[in-house]
């Protein structure tokens, strides 16, 4: 996974409505990287976010993070993620360079009737908006940044 590291702030800046803590992780572009990165997150936030949160995000970040790794274009360097307590949420921040993709506009297939005739994959975005209060795409310079939000 790389590194990971925590920034605690003051009562002030959490009053100000900045956030009240705030972890970074440098995930390296291999799938064995996002469980490592999973267990990170896990040890980092556990005592700071409810669990019902916590395992949300985590989903939700397995299935980005793996079709980063998997699909991604013209991908370069590792991903940043960065997740922040807020009073009342976990905002978190996914950060990559590869050709554009905007996950929020993506669309399924249409599903098939039957197991024998579905095709394996794109579900995995609808879980995402299924299990987050707020899924939103850009693209700066270069880089992929996707935010997702949590209310908790």
């Amino acid at each position: 996974m790389g590194k990971h590291e925590r920034k605690a702030g003051d009562a002030r800046r959490a009053q100000a409505g900045a956030p009240a803590a705030s972890w970074q992780f440098v995930i390296e572009r291999e799938r064995a990287a996002i469980g490592r990165f999973n267990a990170a997150m896990e040890q980092a936030l556990r005592t700071s976010a409810p669990e019902s949160a916590l395992r949300a995000l985590q989903v939700s970040l397995d299935e980005l993070l793996t079709n980063v790794i998997m699909h991604a274009e013209q991908a370069a360097g590792p991903i940043r993620v960065e997740v922040e307590r807020a009073a009342d949420a976990l905002d978190t921040t996914i950060r990559y360079i590869a050709r554009e993709f905007d996950p929020t506009v993506w669309k399924p297939v249409a599903r098939n009737t039957s197991v024998a005739a579905t095709r394996i994959g794109g579900l995995g975005i609808a879980l995402v908006r299924s299990l987050m209060d707020d899924f939103r795409y850009s693209y700066d310079d270069g880089c992929n940044v996707v935010r997702l939000r949590k209310r908790c």
